[in-house]
């Protein structure tokens, strides 16, 4: 018998909702404001409608005399049950040795929609990286810290005043359950809730432990936020990236938060009766995990510090995200020792913590956790594209003694970054793919279905900018004409758009293309009177929140789109350069699909990879880039994308002008070129009034980068290369050093 209501909520306690289409196509025909009020929170969702069970009821009623609807509610269903119970799996058919084995994860962010716990790249990688484990079949559980109010939202006023506010994620004193599908983790063989001492500094700060489904696989989060512990424990896990005020207090709690991660994390998984078989930590955040690995092999199997490192060495991978200095974590040693001396006091002589320090300490005598991590890892290391491995390589060689700067013989390999195709590739789009063969068929769709969806992508995105802009406006009280007026007056379906979104980090150097006012508003011009249509520039990204001058950037560009504003008004052309306010994964999402060109200008070689640019090219936005992070493996120049400049920190003036040229000379003229007119048969078609004219060869580049993009560039591929470098090799050297019961059932 089918319980619709039961259904729903089986399947909103679980994450799997926020990467499967039809679960959205179903909330959606329940109540599409609601839908979008909770921006995807479908477990929200229905928390609200407990709160209104006679209206939902009568809803529910109402479909139930409509046509699909419950033919969809049983789709979905058996969806979630096929996926929760397969016969076999990837894994289980290609790699049976890890088919019961569990890979411990360990991140400080994960990018996951309803949780505003990640900051940039970082977190939108681990969370692709346990949606993907969790489709292969790959057992796995990420841990991580709940922070109650994640990352900032972030506001711009229209002066271009950006503002950092800080929101709870669960409204203060309101339970945790009636706004997220988390769960308490409970104590191994019993009903009783996890609560975890933390060894800080002189005291045992106490910690709870929250679980998150995410498709098969489990996501642990801790949360230092109780009543027991004083208010600055209480405040570890508050933020991500916390203080905007004092430095020194900032860099301790940053210290602590590493502490009830690492240490706190591990303890975590042995009181739960998780039994990994390898740990995968990821930056060097992290790297206190392999104290207690070590740890535990010294009290359990009696081994000496030496003895128990080795052993531990050959289960912890590692993976280095960034060569740049804010990414690789440092401390003040004194620092350090002042809160872990009374946890090493518990197993270590005063050797051992002497080579834990010298291990750490970097050449400006500061504890470095990139480093510790590196040298305490050893069945596999790894940057996160080729150039980077290449970058790691040289930068990190002294910590093995190594004087050749070439990099030679440092054991620091690379696995390219990838994205998680069902979560950021259009579910419409994916589905077109499908239905004609598969990914290297793309080619075979007619030219006109890709256009139009590529018309529909960008009317969406439109809508949704329009609507970001409306809403940064009634925040400043403006009248409602006005908003009514300008949000109307944002964008044109056939305008030529250039996105640029990301964090906001000084390497970036996001203002590239605005640094020359005079020779980028000549170019708006000239190209509007010479095609007819107008080129809008979109922005989106945040900064640090310790970043000033990240807080300027943002000022200029609403600055200098004002001052256009101005001149286009003036000398008869049309062109906007827009700003919009609290990046996070809703709005890339419409970004990276709904925009024509995804620009990308880093100073090289500090890009270790970067995935938006995947994402674009995986919906048909075609890439123009400096070579960096995975740019050289993924974008052909002239067949799939475009790549510019060189990326030096005294190239800038070139670079922007060979982009400018790039742009007048061959992207432009290729976009607007002889464009073949079909009947009006889009959506967008039909609320514009614009007929679908479209460049062949254009979309013959949409095509390649489709297809390129999508077949390289998934988290199936590189869970596969973490499977065989990393994964695998761990699993077999528990086995072979006894210290690990293969036949014993991982939870």
């Amino acid at each position: 018998m089918l319980d619709i209501d039961k259904t729903l909520r089986k399947i909103v306690g679980n994450l799997w909702f926020e990467w499967n289409s039809d679960v959205h196509l179903l909330f959606r025909s329940i109540s599409p404001y609601v839908w979008g009020l909770f921006r995807r929170n479908l477990y929200r969702f229905l928390k609200i409608q407990d709160e209104n069970p006679l209206l939902y009821r009568r809803r529910i009623a109402e479909l139930l005399t409509e046509g699909g609807f419950l033919d969809l509610v049983q789709k979905v269903e058996q969806s979630f049950k096929s996926y929760m119970r397969p016969q076999e799996t990837f894994v289980s058919k290609r790699y049976p040795e890890l088919a019961n084995q569990t890979i411990a994860y360990f991140s400080m962010e994960y990018g996951i929609d309803i949780l505003r716990i990640y900051s940039g790249g970082l977190g939108i990688l681990s969370g692709d990286h346990l949606r993907g484990a969790s489709d292969l079949g790959l057992k796995m559980v990420g841990v991580g810290l709940f922070y109650l109010h994640g990352y900032y939202d972030q506001q711009v006023t229209s002066d271009g005043t950006m503002k950092v506010i800080y929101d709870s994620i669960v409204p203060p004193k309101k339970p945790v359950r009636d706004f997220l599908p988390l769960e308490m983790l409970k104590r191994a063989g019993t009903n009783d809730d996890l609560m975890l001492e933390v060894p800080v500094r002189d005291r045992k700060v106490k910690v709870r432990v929250w679980r998150a489904r995410m498709g098969r696989n489990d996501l642990l989060l801790l949360d230092s936020n109780l009543s027991e512990n004083r208010i600055h424990d209480r405040h570890i896990t508050r933020r991500l990236y916390a203080s905007q005020k004092q430095l020194d207090a900032e860099r301790q709690r940053r210290l602590e938060q590493e502490i009830v991660l690492g240490i706190g994390g591990m303890q975590a998984l042995k009181e739960a009766g998780y039994s990994p078989a390898a740990y995968h930590l990821n930056e060097g955040h992290v790297a206190f995990v392999a104290f207690e690995v070590i740890r535990e092999f010294m009290q359990k199997h009696s081994l000496s510090f030496e003895a128990a490192r080795a052993k531990a060495a050959g289960l912890i991978g590692f993976t280095t995200h960034t060569p740049v200095p804010e990414g690789n974590e440092r401390f003040d040693e004194k620092l350090v020792r002042e809160h872990l001396e009374p946890y090493f006091n518990g197993f270590l002589a005063p050797q051992d913590r002497d080579t834990i320090f010298n291990y750490a300490r970097n050449r400006e005598n500061l504890f470095d956790m990139t480093k510790l991590t590196l040298l305490l890892s050893g069945v596999f290391r790894n940057g996160v594209s080729a150039l980077h491995g290449e970058v790691c390589r040289r930068m990190w060689a002294y910590a093995w003694g190594h004087t050749d700067l070439s990099g030679n013989g440092v054991p620091i390999g690379s696995i390219t970054n990838a994205v998680h195709v069902p979560y950021w590739q259009k579910p419409v789009l994916r589905h077109l793919i499908e239905s004609r063969g598969g990914i290297e068929k793309v080619a075979q769709i007619e030219d006109e279905q890709i256009w139009l969806l590529h018309l529909e992508f960008k009317t969406k995105l439109i809508e949704k900018v329009r609507e970001r802009i409306a809403d940064q406006l009634l925040n400043e009280k403006a009248d409602n004409l006005l908003i009514h007026k300008r949000a109307r007056d944002l964008l044109d379906l056939d305008s030529f758009m250039i996105g640029f979104a990301r964090r906001f980090a000084d390497y970036k150097r996001v203002t590239l293309l605005l640094e020359d006012e005079e020779r980028l508003f000549q170019f708006l011009e000239r190209s509007f009177k010479k095609y007819g249509k107008p080129i809008h520039i979109l922005y989106a990204g945040k900064p640090h929140p310790n970043n000033t001058a990240g807080f300027k950037r943002i000022h200029d560009i609403v600055e200098i789109s004002s001052r256009l504003a101005k001149r286009s008004k003036e000398r008869g052309f049309r062109s906007q350069i827009i700003f919009i306010q609290d990046y996070d994964i809703d709005l890339a999402r419409y970004l990276v699909a709904g925009v024509d060109i995804w620009l990308n200008n880093p100073l090289r070689p500090h890009e270790a990879s970067g995935t938006s640019g995947m994402k674009a090219g995986m919906n048909g936005v075609l890439n123009v880039s400096i070579s960096d992070g995975w740019v050289p493996e993924g974008i052909q120049h002239g067949k799939n994308g475009w790549i510019f400049g060189k990326g030096d920190a005294d190239s800038a003036v070139k670079d922007r002008e060979e982009l400018f040229k790039l742009l007048e000379n061959t992207i432009l003229p290729l976009y607007f070129e002889k464009p073949v007119s079909r009947k009006k048969t889009s959506k967008a078609a039909k609320i514009t009034g614009m007929g679908p004219e479209y460049s062949q060869r254009w979309i013959a580049m949409m095509k390649e980068a489709i297809r390129s993009i999508t077949s390289q560039f998934n988290t199936d591929r590189m869970l596969t290369e973490y499977i065989e470098k990393m994964y695998l090799p761990a699993v077999r050297n528990a086995a072979a050093s006894g210290i690990f019961d293969k036949s014993a059932a991982a939870r």
